[in-house]
């Protein structure tokens, strides 16, 4: 810093004076430049807000909003209502229970070329029998089962009768199918409850989804989601009953179509029966993807370039470019940067294999040659009485929430009937990767 020279001539007052003017100049000098930076910090900060979270609305309200109807309903009806827990004995296999209630779940009762269904006459409309292509809707809670011993004689006519038909279909067309055919006879009835559990035999991956030809029987409608252009809904469903049994000195449960009903929630999520709802795994699951730093190796990200489109595509059509309103029901989101290993944002259509992932986490070499991610074997427990089946250990929470959370990795960006690996494809995925997109 330049003093001012000391000059005898001058008074020493007037010295003083010029030395105190040099000071303030400078000090006056950076508290300009230190204003100038705040400014300038807020500037950028509100630029940075303007430009991810306030212009994108305008720009393209995609970025901000749901990608579909089905998107919504997945998340915020079907999750938070599916539970899943393992077999009372053990292993791999899964019970898949949907939670039911009235005015809310929507049910379709079904007949197919096997299944008959018999109700009494004030239910009959609320069945789609077989041949009928709208398919019959109701929030009013019914379920099926084996029909009662008072129906016996009815239930025998019947079969009898489909199956005379039966053979007389195959005699007039000249075929050779089954010599006979077994059909299923089940009963509709009305259990005058709010809320019950059902049975999911199909294992509750795919969710049943119509978007034409059906029809909401409930007038008005009961639920907002009702309104959708196409509804996820539970077909012929059946009431989750359990039995307890011994497994050597411990008490388990099983299920058992004529055993006890479930009470209520509290009950299904009890250490005893152990279910968790599909909602509470794939947010653990996204915890646990956090946590065991998956992020570090793997992003979550479809560029835009072409290379990925095609890399995570199926073998029909590319796969849609990430867009932000797929993350927009998750806490924490992983775009990443970095591709040590493959890209995991369209994993869920391009690995749903239970079976793959299990063999992958257990030992990751054995699914992808080469590979250098270490084992999860911590996502497995073991069998020491050697009742399970399964070579690589008993698949624990931890793996049914990270493999519950990386199968919605694509799976939710149109509904089923609109499948992008089809090619039927509303967010127009090949115009994005050209370039052709119209606003």
């Amino acid at each position: 810093m330049n003093q001012p020279p000391n000059n005898p001539e001058k008074p020493q007052n007037e010295q003083k004076k010029e030395i105190k003017n040099v000071h303030g100049s400078f000090l006056h000098n950076i508290d300009r430049s230190a204003i100038l930076t705040i400014i300038g910090v807020i500037l950028l900060f509100s630029s940075s807000i303007i430009v991810t979270l306030i212009a994108p609305r305008y720009i393209d309200t995609t970025w901000t909003s749901p990608s579909s109807p089905f998107q919504v309903q997945m998340y915020e009806i079907e999750d938070p209502n599916l539970y899943i827990s393992s077999v009372a004995t053990g292993g791999k296999n899964l019970q898949y229970v949907h939670h039911l209630k009235q005015d809310f779940s929507l049910l379709a009762f079904k007949e197919d070329e096997n299944l008959r269904i018999i109700a009494p006459k004030e239910l009959e409309h609320y069945i789609t029998r077989f041949g009928e292509n709208e398919l019959k809707l109701t929030s009013r809670l019914l379920v099926l089962r084996e029909p009662s011993i008072a129906l016996k004689k009815d239930v025998e006519n019947l079969r009898s009768e489909l199956e005379k038909k039966w053979d007389k279909r195959q005699e007039d067309a000249d075929k050779k199918g089954p010599e006979k055919i077994t059909y299923e006879i089940l009963e509709l009835y009305d259990p005058n409850q709010r809320e019950l559990f059902s049975f999911d035999p199909s294992g509750g991956i795919i969710p049943n989804w119509v978007d034409k030809n059906y029809k909401i029987l409930d007038t008005p409608y009961k639920q907002p989601y009702h309104h959708d252009n196409g509804v996820i809904y539970i077909l012929n469903p059946t009431e989750f009953k359990i039995s307890p049994f011994k497994f050597g000195d411990q008490e388990r449960w099983r299920y058992d179509k004529d055993g006890r009903p479930v009470k209520d929630v509290e009950e299904l999520k009890s250490p005893a029966l152990g279910f968790y709802s599909r909602k509470e795994l794939i947010e653990m699951g996204e915890k646990i993807y956090a946590i065991e730093g998956c992020w570090y190796c793997h992003t979550d990200q479809t560029r835009t370039l072409i290379q990925d489109t095609v890399l995570n595509g199926s073998d029909s059509y590319p796969a849609p470019p990430s867009s932000a309103n797929e993350y927009i029901y998750q806490k924490i989101t992983f775009p990443g940067t970095r591709r040590i290993g493959p890209d995991i944002s369209r994993v869920g259509v391009k690995k749903p294999s239970r079976d793959w992932h299990e063999s992958h986490f257990w030992s990751p070499t054995s699914a992808s040659k080469g590979s250098i991610m270490p084992a999860f074997q911590h996502f497995f427990d073991h069998d020491p009485r050697g009742t399970s089946k399964n070579q690589i250990g008993v698949p624990n929470y931890q793996f049914e929430a990270i493999y519950q959370y990386m199968m919605t990795k694509g799976t939710r960006i149109t509904p089923p009937t609109q499948a992008w690996w089809l090619g039927q494809d509303p967010v127009n995925t090949m115009e994005i990767i050209t370039g052709n997109k119209k606003k």
